[in-house]
């Protein structure tokens, strides 16, 4: 009797090369994400996906006909990291003052104090592993990297892709703090953010949350952390 034999799909084409966008929260992380998506699209059109996942549970389905995948992540497990080093891909890393990070979570996200200290702590010591493991290419808050145009001709160097000067401007100029406060207000009135929008809500493409634009301030953590909190 002849035995049939299941058919096994097979791959459109190589893996999609994988670009991690690692941050603390409140780091300027989801900018710099949008900055990766900007320039990425220029190059390569559609053939683009990006999203949050800190591990390959997470990924939304089709992921694997994409060209490339952009992935932000605040605590990307080994797994992810090794599948960016396998896909010959490229990793961001974003820092801030943890204090001032928690102290931002606090005023903007409505956070408790003790949850956003236990989730700072924990994204903090899960970068720390990867940073003394892996090359990756490093922005502090304090140095205000996503005020900067030459930011953007940075991250597509770092991304080996050539971006016309124009373009990049225009990435730039669309990602300013009033232009990505415009773009929340539309993303809101559009019912992005859900029926009843909170501090939680978000955009799943760009990531952008109801207060995600921030005052900028450092040394913040002074005035809304108390003295023992500071300490912690």
């Amino acid at each position: 009797m002849a035995h049939k034999t299941a058919k096994r799909s097979t791959p459109a084409g190589p893996a999609p090369r994988v670009i991690l966008c690692v941050g603390l929260k409140s780091s300027g992380s989801t900018w710099l994400y949008n900055v990766v998506i900007h320039l990425l699209k220029e190059k390569y059109g559609a053939g683009v996906t990006a999203f949050y996942a800190d591990n390959y549970a997470m990924f939304p389905s089709g992921t694997e006909r994409a060209r490339v995948l952009v992935i932000k992540a605040h605590e990307p497990s080994k797994s992810l990291v090794y599948l960016c080093r396998l896909t010959r891909g490229q990793m961001f890393l974003t820092l801030r003052e943890p204090r001032d990070s928690i102290a931002s979570l606090m005023q903007r996200f409505e956070h408790g104090f003790d949850g956003a200290l236990k989730e700072a702590a924990r994204h903090a010591a899960r970068i720390a592993e990867i940073d003394a493991e892996e090359e990756m290419v490093t922005y502090r808050y304090e140095d205000g990297f996503f005020d900067r145009f030459e930011t953007v001709d940075e991250i597509a160097d770092a991304l080996g892709i050539k971006v016309a000067r124009a373009a990049q401007m225009r990435i730039y100029r669309s990602l300013t703090r009033d232009k990505v406060r415009q773009q929340i207000g539309k993303l809101r009135k559009s019912g992005k953010f859900g029926k009843k929008p909170d501090a939680n809500s978000f955009d799943m493409e760009t990531q952008w949350h109801p207060g995600h634009v921030g005052d900028g301030k450092i040394g913040k953590f002074a005035g809304v952390l108390s003295p023992a909190q500071q300490k912690k």
